[in-house]
């Protein structure tokens, strides 16, 4: 996967972009489709749509890479797929980096959360030493065998510690060798600002997660980028759109038993057919 790594490093040359979440090859599929540089595969996703069960670290380091592997078959685009903690010790951090780039992935983060993990925009969550999260790094990038791969290092102690143990821990990260930076859930404007002005001097380009109904402010991408956060991501709003487009055409369907109540929302058979690749659209 070097040359799609490669890709996701040259992206950085020309001003901001989104990694566009996709939490299946069809939805990797439409992400390229509609002009996206890079894929996001969330791991608040993946145990939705896997498990169908929250972001509380229910998913297994093998469930997680078989889910990677899916999405990445249906895009050609860079793929940044979330590790959570590495899920374990310095050994199981170390198989997560092999196992990420064998599955398709350019570009993973790891965060300094203790297990098990919560997504980032949820309260509770206990954080490892910064000591700890240094030798997963150190160990992770030793073990990297595409010279691309992009390695970001993710604190979530902002809303446990605070802004200024957040900074540290960066500044700690990028020196074991992170190649880029990431804050989950900043609260406020100022806040931004004031992180960005304290990452920037470290020369990693910095992280935003516009995800929104969490945490931090809702901003577009150049918003977030004349902050000084120079990409960003949109993480888990595929999934919660087909979730509300499907759960309405559902419950309208089992109010009226035909597709003809239904056919206005969804995509004609033969178009959907050749979008997936079948010229004839035929049964």
């Amino acid at each position: 996967m070097t040359a799609r790594s490669a890709r996701f490093r040259a992206l950085f040359n020309d001003g901001p972009f989104v990694c566009m979440g996709a939490h299946d090859a069809l939805t990797a599929k439409l992400a390229e489709d509609a002009g996206a540089k890079a894929i996001y595969v969330s791991g608040f996703a993946a145990s939705a749509i896997v498990a169908g069960a929250p972001d509380i670290g229910v998913l297994t380091q093998a469930e997680m890479y078989d889910h990677i592997k899916r999405v990445a078959r249906g895009t050609s685009l860079p793929i940044f797929a979330d590790a959570d903690t590495g899920y374990g010790g310095i050994a199981e951090a170390v198989e997560t980096m092999r196992l990420w780039q064998q599955a398709g992935a350019s570009v993973l983060h790891l965060e300094d959360q203790q297990m098990p993990k919560k997504c980032g925009h949820f309260d509770g969550k206990e954080l490892v030493s910064a000591e700890d999260m240094v030798a997963k790094i150190k160990a992770m990038l030793a073990a990297r065998t595409d010279p691309d791969f992009f390695f970001v290092a993710r604190t979530d102690a902002i809303a446990v510690t605070g802004l200024d143990d957040a900074v540290a821990r960066l500044t700690a990260y990028a020196e074991a060798g992170a190649d880029g930076l990431y804050a989950d859930a900043p609260e406020s404007l100022d806040q931004m600002r004031e992180l960005a002005a304290r990452i920037k001097p470290l020369g990693k380009p910095l992280l935003f997660n516009m995800a929104r109904s969490g945490k931090s402010p809702v901003l577009t991408m150049q918003e977030a980028y004349d902050l000084g956060f120079d990409y960003s991501l949109c993480p888990i709003e595929p999934m919660l759109t087909v979730h509300k487009a499907v759960g309405d055409m559902m419950r309208n369907f089992m109010a009226a038993p035909t597709t003809e109540t239904i056919a206005a929302g969804m995509t004609d058979f033969h178009d959907f057919n050749r979008f997936v690749g079948e010229p004839t659209g035929g049964h």
